[in-house]
């Protein structure tokens, strides 16, 4: 018996969750580009060092606020694929970062004026260039009053090159960072240092710009810009709950002739900067900004979309990719972010994001992120398309590639990380596919009501970074811890205040509950399953403990 047990216990290794290689390659690029790493010489071919890697890998973790745990886990990755600052971080040495709310990029402007130049302005607003001015200015001027920095428009004519170079551009605008259409990413900013782009901002030209508007109509400029130029003067992003850093769009922040940065806030500046010398602050010399505009018209060169509620649920599909939670309903999709927060209350455009996903595509029904190499792969009808990143790779591929009859359609696909096996999910059936031997499962389609307490005929299913599973279907969500086949007792939830900032439904639910049943009689069982997915050997005296020491893994 105890033989066995360690049998098993040196099997049990392989069973847990290890970056792909493809993750692997692309961590220590990004390490490197932003200085966590030493770049490799240039005559020399060198493996990287497992323990210098681990280092970088927790300074990192450290810097935005993740778990040290030196390993290029789910969460560890979205943060290395979200838009940030082309610099370095500047961070070297382990404990050189500072643990505050607020993180600090460790560059610095050496100079104490600083000027600044709208080079274009948003088309898609009713906002004039002179209010467009004037809230650049207002934006400036609530950092200056905290610190001993002035700011200094520069006349359009003018040859010289300003600090600070405001853009209002569309999609690829020649910074690697591309906007991605209404909703998703708002703006960028670039940290200071002695580039050409550094303290330059960028605003998304497709977003309607507001100033005044209530929440909801359009996004406040004042608002992003304050953000936006908080890093072009070295400020991160913070997790103070009244912070103007914090990472995703919070709404009109009020009057900017009134407005005064939070604590948090004036603590990141002075500490960049020093605080603000005691003579009065010379109050802006500027013309008083004009009563709000009415609300802008789309562009002539743009069709009128109807942009759904978020908070209504039923969402065409649900996927966990590279950490990140993707909502996707007709052309539109949100994003929350691994920490929990929505990107964005206003979605994005699905082909705008999704680039060479053909313009027929008018709705996703699945989504997943393959574990063995991070492709994405996109399902609508009976074809899938697979992007590495945002770009299409190859044409559309049937789904009997993936071991569905010919013609049939997916609600749901969703892999298993402690197997890495693809579940494909159609009304109350599932199919297998195994990924590392490409091909599919037999004995398949199998009931879906194997899952005690789900509900029929899910939305959607997927795996949580924790390794939790997921129903979806209206808008409530039934959770399956780890390696379970049993939901929670409080289960469904909604799913509007856990996920999607909004109010819980007034009635409860109404989708249909299956009891517990039994799987279809076929060749192997629950348990045999697990060794076959695992590469164990079968071995009966051993099944009743490996629920236990491996954390209750009864997944079908």
């Amino acid at each position: 018996m105890l033989q066995l047990l360690a049998l098993l216990l040196q099997l049990l290794p392989a069973l847990a969750q290890q970056p792909a290689a493809q993750d692997v390659s692309l961590g220590v690029d990004w390490l490197t580009r932003y200085g966590y790493l030493p770049p490799p010489h240039p005559a020399q071919v060198q493996l990287q060092n497992p323990a210098k890697l681990r280092d970088a890998i927790k300074v990192m973790q450290r810097f935005a606020g993740l778990p040290e745990t030196g390993v290029l886990d789910p969460v560890t990755m979205a943060t290395m694929h979200k838009p940030r600052c082309s610099l370095p971080d500047v961070l070297g040495v382990a404990g050189l970062v500072r643990r505050r709310r607020y993180a600090l990029s460790g560059s610095v402007w050496k100079k104490r004026t600083l000027t600044w130049r709208i080079q274009s302005f948003p088309r898609s607003s009713a906002l004039s260039q002179e209010t467009v001015r004037n809230l650049m200015h207002h934006a400036l001027t609530a950092w200056g009053i905290e610190s001993d920095l002035k700011f200094q428009e520069m006349d359009s004519q003018s040859p010289a090159e300003p600090d600070i170079l405001i853009d209002f551009a569309r999609a690829y605008h020649q910074d690697s960072y591309p906007f991605d259409g209404q909703g998703g990413t708002l703006a960028h900013a670039f940290f200071p240092g002695e580039h050409s782009i550094s303290g330059d901002t960028h605003f998304d030209d497709e977003e309607i710009w507001t100033f005044g508007s209530k929440d909801g109509e359009g996004t406040d400029l004042f608002a992003v810009a304050v953000h936006e130029f908080g890093h072009a003067l070295g400020l991160g992003h913070s997790s103070a709950p009244d912070s103007i850093m914090r990472p995703f769009y919070q709404g009109p922040v009020g009057h900017p002739s009134k407005y005064r940065l939070s604590q948090d806030d004036r603590e990141g500046l002075q500490q960049l900067y020093g605080k603000a010398p005691q003579t009065p602050h010379d109050e802006p010399t500027r013309t008083p900004l004009a009563p709000p505009p009415l609300p802008p018209a789309l562009p002539p060169d743009r069709p009128s979309l109807p942009v759904p509620d978020r908070c209504d649920g039923n969402f065409d599909a649900i996927a966990n990719i590279r950490g990140e939670t993707f909502f996707f309903k007709g052309p539109w999709f949100w994003r929350v972010q691994p920490s929990g927060q929505l990107v964005s209350p206003r979605p994005a455009r699905l082909h705008r994001f999704w680039e060479g996903l053909p313009a027929q595509v008018k709705v996703i029904q699945a989504a997943y992120a393959r574990h063995r190499d991070g492709r994405i792969l996109l399902f609508s009808g009976s074809e899938f398309w697979v992007f590495q990143d945002r770009q299409l790779e190859g044409a559309a591929r049937p789904l009997a590639e993936l071991g569905l009859p010919p013609g049939e359609e997916v609600d749901a696909v969703f892999s298993w990380p402690l197997n890495g096996k693809t579940y494909l999910v159609r009304g109350q059936r599932y199919w297998r596919y195994d990924e590392a031997a490409g091909r599919p499962d037999p004995g398949y389609p199998r009931d879906l009501s194997l899952w005690e307490g789900a509900p029929h005929t899910p939305d959607d299913v997927t795996v949580s970074n924790t390794g939790d599973t997921y129903f979806f279907k209206g808008v409530y969500y039934w959770r399956f811890p780890k390696g379970s086949v049993k939901a929670e007792p409080d289960s469904p939830q909604p799913m509007g205040p856990q996920w999607l900032d909004c109010p819980a439904p007034s009635a409860g639910p109404h989708s249909p509950r299956l009891p517990k049943a039994t799987l279809k009689p076929g060749p192997c069982n629950c348990q045999c399953e697990i060794n076959q997915a695992s590469g164990l050997p079968s071995m009966p005296l051993l099944l009743p403990l490996l629920p236990v020491l491996v954390g209750g893994i009864t997944f079908c």
